[in-house]
């Protein structure tokens, strides 16, 4: 799946433009892995996902399309409730498949953006990608092949890398977020920026979980 905007739009105001990760999911993992409190995290009319620090897991039954729109809602659509030991033992001993909190980092990121770059993240940055992400697991841009390996072995600015690669600069924003926020990437020319953390507030709407999120938090 391509996350980049399809939308037209200018690419200087993708250079200008940037979103507070504060202010969506990210907020919300950033604020679990702080406390290092497992939780589970919905919203009205969708499944949950589970956040266990503790493992650096998540665990979810939302399809990739799902979590795609639950990753862009604003932090205010969230309702988060910690996970008791004998709920996160529910969990596991079902069965259910835990995946590195790294990616559903890169997802949060890649579906927030919409063209933007992170806040904490700039287009002068010289970018160097530490990793190649996992795209046979990860949803991508278009040439992200192309990008990781230009920043892996020649690190270099947002700016500078759209111009040589023929690319809308909005996949490179998309993509230096994703790689930033989950860890990949990062900016050697100075200082990496510590992501700013909201308190975790609850919605008052409760959403539809899964059955076993139902059992797990006792609706």
């Amino acid at each position: 799946m391509h996350a980049v905007t399809t939308s037209a739009s200018l690419s200087q105001q993708a250079e200008q433009a940037c979103f507070d990760p504060a202010s969506g999911l990210l907020g919300v993992i950033a604020q679990a892995l702080s406390a290092k409190h497992a939780v589970v995290v919905h919203a009205s009319g969708t499944k949950a996902l589970a956040l266990v620090p503790e493992r650096q897991e998540y665990f979810t039954e939302l399809a990739e399309d799902e979590l795609a729109a639950f990753c862009r809602l604003p932090a205010a659509s969230y309702a988060v409730k910690r996970l008791a030991d004998a709920g996160l033992n529910q969990i596991l001993n079902q069965g259910v498949r835990g995946r590195n909190i790294d990616e559903l980092q890169w997802r949060a990121a890649l579906y927030a953006s919409r063209g933007r770059l992170m806040k904490g993240c700039g287009r002068d940055d010289v970018v160097l990608l530490r990793a190649w992400p996992n795209l046979t697991r990860l949803p991508g841009t278009p040439n992200a092949m192309r990008i990781a390996a230009l920043l892996t072995r020649y690190p270099t600015t947002v700016s500078v890398a759209h111009r040589l690669l023929k690319i809308p600069v909005e996949e490179m924003n998309e993509f230096y977020s994703a790689a930033h926020a989950s860890g990949l990437a990062v900016a050697v020319n100075r200082k990496p920026e510590r992501m700013a953390e909201e308190n975790i507030r609850p919605h008052r709407n409760r959403g539809l979980l899964g059955q076993l999120f139902e059992r797990v938090i006792g609706l």
